[in-house]
């Protein structure tokens, strides 16, 4: 059986960050650590981390692509799983993820990622969020992740560790789009499987905080500036 190192970048954090880490909590597989590598949050981060017993590695970072890198240098398991501080997992979700790597031989594994439920606050009072965009959109582009372009999303994606050094890691130039472009040098060295049968919960706050038309346009824009080779400024949706 393999080890699995689960990496989650953060910063300020606080509030999201329990409910992942519960949801670590209760995964069926247990062969795993967690590393939670903080980029100097000024809330209760590490602190929560730390109760959760995660590794913890602060060091000020340029990117999610260098925190992810960080965090990689301190792991024992050969397997990475990279997963944002806001994503939730199914119980089975690393069992499936390790089951894939024996299965196909893998370097790279990603899940569906379904959108779940949102509350923002909104004049000072919670506020739930109209979804049908956001549906339409994970659901857009989990068809096309699996059957076209086969690209991992950073909220929740497994990496084989010897590949990931092979390829030296994400780009860490990248604001925006490492993940996709990690998946397009790891499909060279090896299989890359999109298994539905395997669930993230990524969170939709980027779409509600820009709006997401805003959100969308700055994906797409920073998507094929990447594509052209062209740079990219500091991101205009949150972290």
């Amino acid at each position: 059986m393999k080890k699995v190192s689960v990496i989650i970048p953060t910063l300020n954090e606080e509030k999201s960050l329990p409910s992942t880490l519960e949801s670590l909590k209760s995964q069926t597989y247990r062969d795993f650590e967690a590393i939670v590598k903080d980029g100097l949050s000024a809330d209760r981060t590490v602190e929560i981390a730390e109760k959760y017993s995660a590794k913890v590695v602060s060091k000020r970072d340029s990117s999610a692509g260098e925190a992810r890198n960080q965090g990689v240098e301190y792991v024992s398991g050969n397997i990475l799983v990279f997963l944002d501080a806001d994503t939730l997992l199914a119980p089975d979700t690393l069992s499936k993820l390790v089951e894939d790597f024996h299965k196909y031989d893998a370097v790279l594994v990603f899940p569906r990622y379904l959108p779940r439920e949102q509350t923002i606050e909104g004049e000072g009072k919670p506020t739930h969020i109209a979804r049908p965009l956001v549906k339409l959109w994970f659901t857009f582009e989990d068809f096309f992740r699996k059957y076209v372009g086969k690209y991992a999303g950073g909220m929740c994606m497994a990496c084989d560790l010897v590949a990931f050094k092979r390829i030296g890691g994400f780009d860490e130039k990248l604001k925006v789009c490492e993940d996709i472009e990690i998946s397009y040098r790891l499909r060279k060295w090896g299989q890359v499987i999109c298994d539905h049968e395997i669930v993230a919960y990524p969170s939709a706050r980027r779409f509600f905080k820009s709006g997401f038309l805003n959100s969308l346009f700055t994906y797409l824009t920073y998507l094929l500036k990447w594509h052209l080779g062209l740079g990219q400024p500091k991101p205009k949706i949150i972290r």
